[in-house]
């Protein structure tokens, strides 16, 4: 059941498009794609062509950002044992690694930290608290997680250990009792962004930390440069999924350079694993190629394998442990494949095609069901929810479409729940296998109510109709590559096209479509992947987004189709 996107072209301010352009010295078109994603103002838009490292704001605008340091600071003097409890995928991992290696730039040697997926789930556990104790540990540093945690906390404070929370994810009304909660989404905050990843409110603390040393006299006159850590920062970030925009903006422009170039050897040897000998990283890379494997370790095994992959100096450990990783992703991709052909059974066999949303169970790994759930909410447009049955209890993984806020049906249906959480785009759940049937009704009636008999289609965003003469002007071309990096809340252009001739059609492999588009004398290549299997007779208009690659000293253009209007 594939629902066929429709256009939804932006509207055209051409007046303040003209006033900017002029003012900025820049192209119009280049504007309109700026205002299209909400940077409209001269100062915002110098801003973002012009990133500066200096742009990162002040880090002690984060409410109990002082109380934290001020209890680092002292931990480190004294040399006091610290412990890092990391959530077990990629933002939780790189920012456990962050906070390790600057600790251990120090002189410390922290514990580390991470739930396993399986057998204790998502969240700081009260569980580890007497093994932290035993350890002589006084103070924790959460990542990622712990901003719900209140019996974990609770109970670390009776047991004589601090904690200091850092995390990125909403906050309940009433906060765990812990030292310091550092999280942008606090509605105290006088921070300027609210978007972070949880790696990059590690960061904020790492900065704010750095200062106070600073300031003290802690390194003399040649603190550590905190840049060198942007790597693993914009590796966390992009993975995570968070807009790509304000202060995340910045990570992503310097990180994904650092990543590019960087020696440390579990990056190198990941890199290698993933196809990227040498070159430029880029968002995509990282979502498809580095990410999956380091999320591998916390789905399938341990990730504490993924923690040491990107903290190990040694080269060979380094090389061994990518190797792994890599084996376990192929493993989780064969998983994946599995239980996507027994839920579209399901769906074709049992449940049929005209649900509103897609409630499935079955005995399936839990860190592999999210994914599967993606792939089905894109193919059927519809909100879907994957669960895990396991002996008394069936955990589960929802995702779902803009139209629907995933967390609020959830509210709706909490009767039949024992715990849930989550975003409006994505959810874990909760509940005894006896009441899956009652949930899936009760879900599935929410998801009707909210569409109020709609039916709903993906919508593609058209950011301009455009002739060819717009995409290759070079100056245009020059600007449009300091737009990027592009990503979640920060969309690549998409251009659509009509009025052209197509020539040398063809298809690649079987399954791409390729082709060149003439108009007024000027040509440029495009290509549809996953096309099918027949070349078109003729194509009305296009939908496409704009591909610029470096090769061997120049650019190299093409189009990559996104929809065709056949």
């Amino acid at each position: 059941m594939k629902n066929d996107p429709s256009w939804v072209a932006a509207p055209l301010n051409k007046n303040l498009v003209l006033k900017l352009a002029s003012e900025l010295e820049i192209p119009p078109l280049l504007v309109h794609l700026l205002i299209n994603r909400g940077i409209s103002s001269p100062q915002e838009i110098y801003h973002h062509l012009n990133p500066r490292l200096s742009d990162f704001p002040n880090p002690f605008l984060l409410k109990d950002m002082d109380k934290a340091v001020a209890s680092l600071v002292k931990a480190i003097k004294k040399q006091e044992k610290i412990a890092i409890y990391g959530d077990y995928d990629v933002d939780g991992t790189t920012g456990a690694a962050i906070l390790y290696l600057f600790l251990k730039e120090l002189g410390l040697k922290p514990e580390v930290i991470f739930p396993h997926r399986e057998k204790d789930g998502y969240g700081f556990h009260a569980k580890f608290i007497p093994l932290l104790k035993e350890k002589g540990i006084k103070l924790v540093l959460t990542v990622d997680c712990g901003i719900t945690s209140h019996e974990a906390v609770s109970f670390a404070a009776k047991s004589g250990i601090d904690v200091i929370i850092t995390d990125h994810h909403e906050c309940p009304k009433e906060l765990p009792p812990a030292l310091a909660v550092i999280n942008p989404k606090r509605p105290e905050n006088h921070y300027p962004f609210r978007e972070l990843a949880g790696v990059g409110v590690a960061f904020a603390l790492l900065r704010a930390l750095r200062q106070r040393l600073f300031e003290e006299g802690f390194f003399g006159s040649s603190p550590p440069k905190l840049k060198s850590y942007l790597d693993l920062v914009a590796l966390g970030t992009i993975a995570d999924i968070v807009p790509l925009i304000g202060e995340n903006r910045l990570i992503a422009c310097f990180g994904l350079k650092e990543l590019s170039q960087s020696k440390r050897p579990g990056l190198v040897a990941l890199k290698r694993v993933s196809g990227y000998e040498n070159g430029q990283v880029d968002t995509n890379g990282i979502m498809f190629r580095l990410a999956p494997r380091i999320n591998a370790a916390g789905r399938l095994k341990h990730a504490e394998l993924a923690f040491k992959l990107l903290t190990t100096p040694s080269e060979e450990e380094a090389e061994s442990l990518a190797k792994e990783l890599h084996l376990l992703n192929a493993q989780r991709q064969q998983l994946e494949e599995r239980i996507l052909k027994e839920a579209l059974a399901e769906i074709e066999n049992k449940i049929g095609f005209e649900k509103s949303a897609y409630v499935l169970a079955g005995n399936w790994p839990l860190g592999v069901i999210g994914i599967v759930a993606s792939r089905l909410q894109e193919s059927f447009y519809r909100p879907v929810i994957l669960l895990s049955l396991q002996e008394d209890l069936a955990r589960g993984s929802g995702r779902s479409i803009p139209e629907i806020n995933l967390y609020e049906c959830l509210c709706a249906c909490s009767d039949h729940l024992k715990a849930f959480g989550g975003h409006p785009a994505a959810a874990g759940l909760k509940l005894c296998p006896e009441k899956i049937k009652d949930f899936a009704s009760a879900f599935e009636k929410a998801v009707a109510k909210c569409l109020d008999g709609k039916i709903p289609r993906p919508k593609i965003q058209i950011d301009a109709w455009v002739r060819l003469k717009h995409l290759l002007d070079p100056v245009f071309l020059e600007h449009f590559l300091r737009l990027e990096p592009f990503g979640p809340g920060y969309p690549e252009p998409v251009f659509a096209l009509r009025n052209f001739e197509v020539r040398n059609a063809s298809l690649v492999k079987d399954k791409h479509l390729k082709l060149f588009l003439w108009q007024e004398g000027l040509s440029l290549p495009a290509i549809a992947f996953r096309f099918g299997n027949e070349v078109p007779q003729r194509i009305r208009a296009l939908a496409a987004s704009l591909d610029l690659s470096p090769y061997q000293g120049r650019t190299y253009l093409q189009l990559r189709i996104k929809d065709l209007k056949i």
